[in-house]
């Protein structure tokens, strides 16, 4: 879902700190879950429901003064640990690495991603997150950037009257459809990079794997 191309970046945020909130549930009650669910298509199977015990190996140490871990003689319990929440803990430190980046992200292009936001802001304010805006976008090797963000702050309060919860992709759309590209050049170039960032990532992840 989140490599489509209709994704927007406001929107992959909320979906990751949801999937991480199931996540951290999951791994509170998951495991009796999924041991009840194995053990009703064990029933259905007709195979007996049951971890093999291995027999404990004792290790010889070197050492008098080394202490030994302690063991887990329980199969259910080692599969718990070294497995479920094995498995649980690296795809939650996954999503909270992606969370941040996103999250980060979001931040930088704020007003871009939620112009609900404009609503009831300062003039000032909003010529403030538009120049933060300006900066994330500058090639530092260029020197410049290619929008200007006290002219794109002034192109959103000219903006007509919209909808509270527009949104970026809407935005983009609305200028599009009326050839507006000219007279708000600024936002133009700034909403196609917003809307496409989630896009860029997926692209980038996918040419990792590959």
């Amino acid at each position: 879902m989140l490599q489509s191309s209709s994704m927007q970046l406001d929107v992959a945020v909320r979906l990751i700190e949801s999937a991480k909130h199931s996540l951290m549930k999951y791994r509170q009650s998951g495991f009796v879950d999924a041991q009840s669910t194995a053990k009703e298509l064990c029933k259905a199977l007709n195979i007996e429901p049951e971890l093999k015990e291995k027999r404990l190996r004792s290790t010889k140490r070197h050492f008098a003064c080394e202490a030994a871990d302690e063991p887990i003689s329980d199969a259910l319990e080692k599969l718990e640990v070294t497995f479920f929440s094995s498995v649980v803990d690296s795809a939650l430190a996954s999503l909270q690495e992606r969370f941040e980046i996103f999250t980060q992200v979001k931040d930088r292009f704020g007003v871009l991603l939620d112009f609900s936001q404009v609503q009831g802001m300062s003039k000032e304010t909003l010529q403030k997150h538009c120049t933060e805006v300006e900066k994330t976008l500058t090639a530092v090797e260029k020197g410049g950037s290619d929008i200007d963000g006290q002219e794109r702050a002034q192109e959103i309060i000219n903006l007509p009257q919209l909808p509270p919860l527009t949104t970026a992709l809407e935005m983009l759309s609305f200028l599009h459809d009326n050839h507006l590209q000219e007279l708000y050049p600024n936002l133009w170039i700034a909403l196609r990079i917003a809307v496409t960032l989630p896009v860029t990532v997926a692209s980038a992840e996918r040419s990792f794997l590959e």
